[in-house]
């Protein structure tokens, strides 16, 4: 059963109930008012007539009617126990009925009772006559025709039960059309659901009505929820091509190093091999040597790889970064000596005077860490030119500035460095690397709560600043003990 036909159902059961209430209410009101009008009509009828009671010598009952009674829709009848003589009006006599009476009782009292007379109906009122010592002798009946009464009702009735039925088949019509419209908006989502399941389009968004109610909340969140859903399908699918992509750099980069480490292996082997019964030539130790130079270059290839690797998967772990206030200077500077030793075909210059004094939070060998991978990201992709080490300081940061001019990034792969094994393809098949060197810097510089700037333009260079909160005075003096300690 659908929601409409239940929300429909729900409304027609309260209606339903509602009429039944009123109706009932209605025409209890009515059939009660009317029975009062027969009840005071049958009174006033037997206060207008006098009845005087009396008992002859002959024990006879003489009873006086007065005044006549000639209105056809009032009977009388009056029964004297004492002679057992019936005496009725005009009316009752022409309908050959005579009224039943119940037998003399001295408990009697009045009371009502309906009776059918050739078919018409009458409401009789029983009133027993006594002496002036409560003897009964007689009793008085009168009845009043009610069969306009019941027609009235009858048709009051019919006229309920008729407006009922058409009130409600009109309000199930209503109830239909103003619930398939009231549920129009669940109609649009189920659609936009039963798309996105089928897997067609996430950029599908369920249309919104202007009113401010809860199936415009529960549109709103379900919008919001696509519009996630979606940036994380996307967020995926690009990470496994990325992923895809970098299985297909290391792969190929491995097998680099594992074919120069076995072929150099397989020669030494042999050419060991060989010599064990011939005499060791000096171009045998100079050919030794150098396979063996290679094997150690491809392994410290493949374990920078593998530390790499590992960086990001203690990252991914939660490890966290142990901090705690270091001057900046002796780090920066220790960097700076490293990154002279790195190879490189650009011009290497700093300027370090500015991180003099300056004490922030952080874990020197990650703080180094990050340095090292910024200069030597900026020697690789500086063929020619200069790469600049200096700082810069703002209110209660200081950035350190990693300056190039070397091949720049576009303006689109510029929101990617930082992802993982992402590679600009101006430097594929250019460069060495894995992609991974900018996001274990980007790791880094979370754990330090610090923020980095990126400035680059196509075949002018990068710049990259990466902002650390300077620590407190108190923290500068404590360090500057410590190192006098």
């Amino acid at each position: 059963m659908t929601i409409r036909l239940r929300i429909t159902l729900w409304y027609m059961g309260l209606l339903i109930l509602v009429l039944v209430i009123l109706c009932s209410a209605l025409y209890s009101y009515v059939r009660y008012t009317t029975g009062q009008d027969i009840k005071n009509t049958i009174d006033r009828t037997v206060q207008d007539i006098h009845i005087t009671q009396s008992v002859d010598f002959w024990r006879s009952l003489q009873i006086n009617l007065s005044p006549r009674i000639e209105n056809k829709q009032v009977i009388i009848q009056v029964v004297d126990y004492i002679t057992g003589q019936v005496r009725y009006t005009s009316n009752l006599a022409d309908s050959g009925y005579n009224l039943a009476y119940p037998e003399p009782d001295s408990n009697l009292q009045a009371a009502y009772s309906k009776v059918d007379i050739n078919g018409s109906p009458f409401k009789v009122l029983s009133v027993p006559i006594t002496l002036k010592d409560n003897s009964l002798v007689g009793l008085l009946q009168v009845g009043v025709y009610t069969g306009k009464e019941e027609q009235i009702l009858g048709n009051l009735r019919l006229i309920l039960v008729l407006a009922s039925v058409s009130v409600l088949l009109i309000a199930f019509l209503l109830g239909l059309y103003v619930s398939r419209q009231a549920l129009k908006p669940l109609h649009r989502v189920t659609v936009a659901s039963t798309r996105i399941e089928g897997g067609q389009d996430l950029g599908i968004r369920i249309p919104r009505g202007k009113a401010q109610d809860e199936i415009g909340t529960l549109t709103d969140t379900l919008n919001g929820m696509l519009s996630r859903l979606q940036q994380a399908y996307l967020d995926m699918n690009q990470s496994y091509d990325t992923q895809r992509r970098f299985v297909a750099d290391a792969s190929h980069e491995l097998r680099t190093p594992l074919t120069t480490v076995r072929g150099n292996s397989d020669l030494l082997k042999k050419l060991w091999v060989k010599l064990s019964a011939d005499r060791v030539e000096q171009h045998h130790i100079d050919l030794s040597l150098e396979a063996i130079q290679d094997i150690s270059d491809e392994s410290e290839r493949m374990t920078r790889l593998i530390t790499d690797l590992l960086a990001l998967a203690r990252g991914d772990a939660g490890q966290i970064v142990v901090k705690s206030p270091v001057e900046l200077y002796p780090i920066v500077a220790e960097a700076a000596r490293k990154a002279a030793l790195l190879p490189r075909t650009a011009g290497w210059k700093n300027e370090l005077d500015i991180f003099r004094t300056i004490v922030i939070e952080a874990d020197r060998a990650y703080l180094q860490q990050l340095l090292l991978i910024l200069i030597e990201n900026a020697f690789k992709y500086t063929p020619s030119g200069e790469v600049r080490l200096s700082g810069v300081r703002r209110d209660h940061a200081v950035g350190i500035k990693v300056q190039d001019t070397g091949i720049g990034i576009s303006e689109a792969e510029l929101p990617h460095i930082f992802d993982r094994f992402y590679r600009a393809d101006v430097s594929r098949g250019r460069t060495a690397g894995y992609g991974l060197g900018l996001s274990i810097a980007k790791w880094i510089i979370d754990e330090h709560h610090a923020s980095v700037e990126v400035y680059s333009k196509e075949n002018e260079g990068s710049t990259f600043i990466v902002w650390f909160p300077i620590a407190d005075q108190s923290l500068t003096v404590r360090v500057e003990e410590d190192d006098r300690e």
